[in-house]
């Protein structure tokens, strides 16, 4: 809604500021001076309604945009600690089962009947 009445008072403001010199043309020169300004104070009223909006809106977008580069980074940084945590159990793992292997008993002697 905010949008379409900055657009409404900037129209109707560059309306009027078209009109002016027409209703001025036809005779009514106070009329067409009134026009001129209340149609120029309309249409600046509309774009300084505009330039508040976007800056508005940048300063929103700018911090979404940091808000997600964070986000990403703390997500990235979860997975390098996932990938350092699953490498260490690995090795670990690696390790123990070496481990047991080397004291298993080992079979020298085969006695048949």
């Amino acid at each position: 809604m905010f949008e379409l009445e900055t657009i409404a008072a900037f129209g109707a403001g560059a309306a009027l500021m078209a009109m002016a010199p027409v209703v001025r043309k036809l005779g009514n020169q106070e009329l067409g001076d009134s026009m001129g300004q209340a149609g120029r104070t309309m249409a600046k009223s509309g774009v300084k309604i505009g330039l508040v909006a976007v800056g508005t809106a940048e300063k929103v977008a700018k911090g979404v945009a940091k808000s997600a580069a964070e986000a990403a980074e703390t997500f990235v940084d979860l997975v390098e600690e996932a990938k350092s945590e699953n490498s260490s159990t690995e090795d670990v793992a690696v390790s123990k089962i070496t481990k047991n292997e080397s004291a298993a008993p080992t079979i020298t002697d085969v006695t048949l009947e």
